[in-house]
């Protein structure tokens, strides 16, 4: 048995806004576990952020509960974005592979970002009081004062070297990446796999067909 763990993205729902549909219907034999890291209202269409620790506890407890439930499978994880840091913080046990796409070097791409979207709509950056930010879909994400309160010290590029010890690590970076910019990892251990794709943030576009062809042959069993 072959099973895919997804840990999606900042402000996005367990499909990564379709990034994640479109690997798993490549892997038709696969089963495939998407889940919410944060607090989802329908009614109200919005959504809560929740803080990276509670979200590596999230990941922590599906990956143990698809362990206990199936001793013998080969399970993988796929990470997007911010996802990709809390994969790195969670470091699971007994994952065969995990591919990282568009990883960040840490917290300051994220915030960075959520300065730039505040700043195009009015709206006062502050750590200390809750974030309200339109999304382009409509949807509005809350950002809690909890959701800053990271482990200090976060250092993406040791936390992925020292994952890769444990699991088969590839990241695939996006060299034209709206979001986070120019991502350029310089102290990465040999063990992990670095493939640049020319893609946006999302990889959308022509590029989304050679991603999966790509995560396709990673991932075979």
């Amino acid at each position: 048995m072959h099973i895919v763990v997804y840990s999606h993205g900042f402000g996005v729902r367990r499909d990564d806004r379709g990034l994640f549909t479109d690997i798993a219907a490549a892997l038709p034999s696969t089963t495939h576990r998407m889940f919410d890291y944060n607090q989802v209202d329908e009614a109200a269409n919005t959504m809560t952020v929740e803080p990276l620790e509670a979200q590596a506890q999230k990941l922590l407890g599906v990956i143990g509960n698809m362990q206990r439930e199936h001793p013998s499978a080969a399970i993988d994880l796929i990470c997007h974005s911010q996802g990709c840091v809390v994969a790195a913080l969670a470091h699971p046990t007994g994952i065969r592979k995990s591919i990282f796409i568009a990883p960040p070097k840490g917290m300051l791409d994220t915030e960075r970002r959520i300065k730039e979207i505040c700043a195009q709509h009015g709206i006062a950056f502050t750590q200390e009081d809750v974030i309200r930010l339109p999304r382009r879909d409509g949807s509005t994400t809350i950002i809690p004062p909890a959701y800053w309160r990271a482990p200090g010290g976060l250092d993406a590029q040791d936390m992925y070297s020292t994952f890769a010890e444990i699991t088969d690590l590839t990241i695939i970076t996006a060299t034209e990446d709206e979001v986070l910019g120019v991502v350029v990892f310089d102290r990465l251990s040999p063990r992990v796999k670095l493939l640049p794709m020319t893609a946006g943030h999302n990889f959308e576009g022509p590029a989304r067909p050679e991603l999966v062809d790509i995560i396709t042959g990673e991932l075979k069993v």
